[in-house]
């Protein structure tokens, strides 16, 4: 009779010593699964966080083509409302990129196409007035979008907005010297030298995930005679 009891307690506790080490080993499993699940969050907030960097990248460098194209050519093609056969803008695939540049710009707030050259906006409906020092006030200007390579379908839901501010203008290197020859009638004035405009140039990228990028870049365009 002792003996059978014996091995029946002795029974009970190896089952209770084998619940304990389940509990502890369940635990371990969830916390090493918490822990991969961080780990693939962060994986995956960094991978959008880049994408949506090389969207806002890539995206604002568009309207500094487009810019620099027009200053080259010394006017705006008919799509974006001048004289200029569209063709004479040589981009690769000229006329699409032309046709969702058009399509993305915004109007000032007179009703007209922003095309870079307008002071700081006043206030209009929901929008302050720009402040140069604060880039929360600064207008949209462009929106383009773009597809995501991630997917099998183009929705282009992956976009930059771009605000792009006025930042003084500076005459070239002997300009100076020609406004002063001008003034003795031996030169063509300040103009002759050149100059150079600046722009502050603000682009939003965003993903899909609530992917978030700002870049900014001072844009220089040299205007010369």
């Amino acid at each position: 009779m002792t003996t059978l009891m014996t091995r029946s307690r002795q029974q009970g506790i190896a089952l209770f010593v084998g619940l304990v080490f389940l509990v502890v080993l369940s635990l371990v499993a969830v916390i090493a699964m918490r822990g991969t699940l961080m780990e693939m969050r962060l994986v995956t907030n960094v991978a959008r966080q880049e994408q949506a960097f090389e969207t806002s990248e890539t995206l604002r460098a568009v309207p500094i083509s487009v810019f620099d194209e027009h200053v080259f050519q010394r006017g705006w093609p008919v799509q974006l409302g001048g004289t200029l056969p569209d063709d004479d803008f040589t981009f690769e695939l000229a006329n699409q990129m032309l046709t969702a540049f058009k399509n993305g710009l915004q109007t000032t707030c007179s009703g007209e196409l922003d095309v870079f050259y307008g002071n700081l906006e006043p206030s209009c409906g929901s929008l302050p007035a720009e402040n140069r020092y604060d880039t929360s006030t600064w207008h949209p200007d462009l929106i383009l979008s773009m597809c995501d390579v991630t997917s099998s379908s183009c929705s282009r839901n992956v976009s930059a907005t771009i605000s792009i501010v006025p930042d003084g203008t500076v005459l070239a290197e002997g300009s100076g010297g020609a406004q002063a020859a001008g003034y003795r009638g031996i030169g063509g004035g300040a103009a002759a030298g050149g100059g150079s405009m600046f722009f502050e140039v603000m682009s939003v990228g965003t993903v899909p995930g609530n992917g978030r990028a700002v870049t900014m870049a001072q844009y220089r365009q040299a205007i010369r005679n």
